[in-house]
């Protein structure tokens, strides 16, 4: 009933409104550039979503950015917007800064931080003995209770990639009674003040600090000694919500975009800037070319992972999969940046984040034959090198539907729900780095990345459902019959 109803609806709208039917001879196949955001307008909105500060999730910032995409999307002809609201116990670094939020002495020396840890426990000053425990062991009781323990950042290729480990060591710092611990990068401090990871929510049992190499080596130096941290931060609850804008196309079935609003850098979360130009692009579109409805998803809960709002969206998809109504998902995620790698620093200890001159590597994950087709079109098309078509991160498991889980990131909800889906996503050393600023972000490059995806929706447009599900119904099928399949655990809120 509810197809039909909306069938009748686009058939009046087509009798009241001809000029809607006023199309060309042919709709396009690619996005026309002439058409479509310019590189400046692109680095405008970037310029103004960063320029909201940090934006942890429900904070002033972050819903003053969920209000300017609001207005932003409400003045799109033809969209349709709504909201999704939910309840956190919210964590907010006081004055909305990391750096200042952190404090740290040791021996009854002020050590400068790098920031606070987010999520850390919020105290006036925990103190207890420094002890430097190499990243090779354990943080227990035994070696940590009442101590402030000093810990080096994972050794990785890239630091997003640290998070499991770090989120382990907080857990296990706050399970063993510590007092309080200090996790030290290699680099200067300048480079990662008010770096933000972990980023998965949970609020920790005890209060933590980054340093810089510098400070690294000055703590390592006073290891015995009576260190304090204090975190300068509060916690309450709160709403957050998610943006939902809806442009109808000539059917109910959608095609659905998706980024997080919360963020902290111009890498995180640019997505959006890249997603306002693509509703501008295909709002333009006469009715005739849009054969499919386009859903754009503005998530909250990226940085309070416990109410992610892309997993919340995408369970909803995969209750409506079946009924048809849903063609395939599509997440936009740190567009443009640039590489940058650490190489040997020649004024003082440890090493220094330098940009190499080439684009960060680019992950195009794809879920089936169709859409990575479109994307490796696309792809070639714009010239995007360090660009790879892939069907996902983790090692395939055949025993499983789908064999791969992991899109690297929120289009990861999508696929372990066994939507049919692509993702574009980087991890720049500059994604939770906010120092890097602009020059983290090569906007003609982000122009082509963006252009790319709107040429894959175009480029699909007239492929049926079935052709671009390809192994998905038949995956839903084998989940139906018992088949293992994806977590779909959130983490908690509380460690």
């Amino acid at each position: 009933m509810r197809r039909t109803v909306f069938a009748l609806a686009v058939l009046l709208l087509n009798c009241i409104t001809p000029i809607a039917q006023a199309a060309p001879a042919e709709c396009p196949t690619v996005v026309d550039e002439n058409a479509f955001a310019s590189q400046a307008e692109l680095q405008r909105m970037n310029a103004t979503i960063a320029g909201f500060g940090l934006r942890t999730t429900a904070s002033a910032a972050h819903r003053g950015l969920i209000n300017w995409l609001e207005r932003n999307v409400e003045r799109v002809p033809g969209i349709r917007v709504s909201s999704r609201s939910f309840q956190i116990r919210r964590w907010q670094p006081l004055a909305g800064d990391l750096t200042a939020a952190g404090h740290l002495f040791a021996a009854h020396q002020r050590i400068k931080v790098a920031g606070a840890i987010p999520y850390t426990l919020p105290t006036l000053g925990s103190d207890g003995q420094l002890v430097y425990l190499p990243s090779a062991e354990p943080i227990t009781a035994a070696n940590s209770a009442g101590k402030v323990v000093l810990r080096d950042f994972p050794a990785v290729d890239r630091g997003y990639t640290a998070e499991p480990l770090l989120n382990k060591d907080l857990i296990d710092a706050g399970k063993a009674g510590a007092a309080g611990i200090i996790i030290a990068f290699d680099f200067p401090r300048e480079q990662v003040k008010g770096y933000y990871d972990p980023h998965t929510g949970t609020h920790y049992g005890v209060p933590g600090v980054f340093v810089g190499v510098d400070e690294a080596v000055r703590l390592k130096q006073l290891v015995g000694s009576k260190a304090s941290i204090s975190v300068l931060a509060h916690t309450d609850q709160a709403s957050t919500r998610s943006l939902i804008a809806t442009l109808a196309g000539q059917s109910e079935e959608r095609i659905v975009f998706d980024t997080n609003t919360d963020g902290n850098t111009w890498v995180q979360e640019n997505g959006n800037a890249g997603m306002l130009a693509l509703a501008r692009y295909f709002a333009k579109l006469p009715l005739s070319c849009r054969p499919r409805t386009v859903e754009f998803v503005f998530a909250t809960g990226h940085l309070h992972r416990p109410a992610e709002g892309t997993e919340f969206h995408a369970r909803e998809l995969d209750d409506q999969y079946d009924s048809g109504t849903v063609a395939y998902a599509f997440a936009l995620e740190h567009l443009g940046t640039r590489e940058y790698l650490p190489v040997p620093r020649e004024n003082g200890p440890g090493r220094v984040l330098q940009a190499s001159g080439s684009a960060e590597f680019t992950g195009w994950f794809a879920g089936t034959t169709k859409l990575a087709e479109a994307a490796t079109a696309a792809v070639t098309r714009h010239g995007l090198d360090r660009v790879a078509v892939l069907p996902g991160i983790d090692p395939p498991d055949p025993a499983r539907v789908p064999p791969q889980c992991s899109f690297g990131g929120l289009g990861t909800h999508f696929q372990s729900h066994l939507i049919p889906s692509m993702a574009v996503i980087s991890g720049p050393w500059s994604l939770w780095a906010p120092s890097f600023g602009r020059d983290a972000i090569d906007f003609a490059r982000m122009r082509k990345q963006v252009l790319a995806a709107g040429d894959t929706v175009l480029a699909l447009a007239n492929v049926p459902r079935e052709q671009i599900a390809g192994p998905y119904i038949a995956y839903r099928q084998a989940r139906a019959a018992g088949t293992p399949t994806c977590s779909h655990d959130l983490p908690p809120e509380s460690s």
